[in-house]
């Protein structure tokens, strides 16, 4: 049976979703992030790599169910989830610690999901990003769609290093409504994971160099497949040089600077400086490759510690 909840004294049916979040120390965002879907969804699931801090704690507070698993990457922490948990909901709802539901987007799913036909399987909606307390609305990145909402058993996350999207068997359609994207983290932290990106999406990319599959599939939202696209060209320029260009084209083309000097901060460390970070990772690996006759597996893991990629 369907769960009632009310809302400025009007009853309001929870949608028939699981919602699945990842952690690793995100007790400054986990709460907001639940309180932001509870009211919308029947059932919460907290992936957790083994947090330190008091995000388990926060999370059981909301009667969230918590499981543990040591992360590797996202896709995979994702699809371990998708395989071992049992859902009986009929949709699945993928949101991140530090993102949060705006009420019109709450409303809108639980709206939607009862009387989507069959044949829809995945549901996008527009992901807005705050950086250093400034709306990122150009730039080429934010806002974009994201598919985050897709029936139980139709679909699943691709297994790929960064930007992991849901693949799903059927057909999508958009909830023009907002997730937000904003971190409370302080600089230094983002600096920090952007450090570990960098090397994950130059695995990423050696992975699927070869790959025909380096386009995004076509089950994601067009704005995805768009990207996929963009990136293969942009790999296409010489190292060291295209994050210079992919700057220039964000921050000028894309219209960039009309974000304010947290636009200029975010396009120099996003655009060029995380780019030139993935270059030279993917430089030291190449070389040795090369030089120790290693696959790229075992190249992998004697630089960076990777068991598997």
């Amino acid at each position: 049976m369907d769960m009632l909840i009310t809302e400025n004294n009007t009853e309001i049916l929870k949608s028939n979703t699981t919602a699945i979040i990842l952690t690793y120390n995100e007790e400054k965002h986990i709460e907001r992030c639940i309180l932001s879907i509870n009211q919308y969804v029947k059932k919460i699931i907290i992936i957790d790599s083994y947090s330190k801090d008091e995000t388990v704690k926060i999370a059981k507070k909301y009667n969230a169910e918590v499981l543990q698993n040591h992360f590797i990457n996202q896709s995979k922490q994702l699809n371990w989830g998708l395989n071992n948990i049992k859902i009986t909901t009929n949709w699945i709802l993928r949101i991140d610690a530090d993102e949060f539901f705006t009420r019109e987007l709450g409303k809108q799913v639980v709206k939607n999901l009862k009387i989507y036909n069959q044949d829809i399987s995945g549901i996008s909606v527009n992901r807005k990003f705050i950086f250093l307390k400034k709306d990122i609305n150009f730039g080429g990145t934010f806002p974009h769609k994201t598919l985050r909402i897709w029936r139980t058993g139709k679909g699943k996350c691709q297994d790929v290093w960064m930007d992991e999207q849901i693949i799903v068997d059927g057909k999508v359609v958009h909830i023009d409504e907002n997730l937000i994207d904003h971190n409370l983290n302080k600089l230094s932290w983002w600096i920090k994971k952007h450090k570990t990106y960098s090397i994950r999406e130059s695995i990423n990319y050696l992975l699927k160099k070869n790959d025909s599959q380096l386009n995004i599939e076509s089950s994601v939202d067009n704005t995805k497949l768009k990207k996929g696209k963009k990136m293969k060209i942009y790999y296409k320029f010489p190292i060291f040089i295209r994050p210079i260009f992919l700057f220039l084209y964000s921050y000028i083309i894309k219209f960039g600077f009309l974000n304010g000097w947290q636009g200029f901060v975010l396009c120099t460390l996003q655009v060029l400086w995380f780019r030139f970070l993935v270059d030279i990772s993917i430089l030291q690996i190449e070389r040795i490759i090369k030089k120790q006759k290693l696959s790229l597996q075992e190249a992998v893991k004697l630089k960076y510690g990777y068991e598997k990629i």
